[in-house]
């Protein structure tokens, strides 16, 4: 038989994740009733509006380090500061990091390089930064 003490861990794991499946399906319920409501309501006070065309909105966890549009102001101010030079996602992460204060880890430096590609992402398809080829640390971006 199986060590007694990895059985009883995985059953208190299962239990905890049907506990938490039963409770988000319960949420979900409410959920649903309450846009059942808002839905009766509105057709109430627009009965010609198709509700299938109203699309839902997306919903978004809060980044716990910036501020909205924090990061983006900083990764400009980045590249202000870099003076014309190309910078890798590595090199903006680590500069985010410091900027913020925040503990140089690995795990920090991960979590910042995300939020850096994501924002030079966004900029590269405004055409505010260019890619300028790769070094030692991967891809590279420049102001255009």
């Amino acid at each position: 038989m199986a060590e007694l003490h990895v059985v009883t861990a995985l059953v208190a794991k299962r239990g905890e994740i049907a506990g938490l499946i039963e409770h988000h399906k319960k949420a979900i319920a409410q959920l649903s009733g309450d846009l059942s409501h808002v839905a009766a309501t509105l057709k109430l006070f627009a009965p010609e509006l198709d509700l299938r065309t109203l699309r839902p909105k997306e919903h978004r966890e809060r980044n716990r380090y910036f501020r909205p549009g924090e990061c983006q102001r900083m990764v400009l101010d980045i590249f202000r500061d870099a003076a014309s030079a190309a910078l890798s996602s590595r090199q903006i992460s680590e500069a985010l990091v410091a900027r913020k204060g925040l503990d140089p880890s690995p795990a920090m430096i991960e979590q910042m390089q995300k939020n850096a590609i994501a924002v030079v992402r966004r900029l590269e398809r405004s055409a505010t930064l260019a890619p300028a080829g790769r070094n030692g640390h991967g891809a590279t971006w420049k102001v255009a």
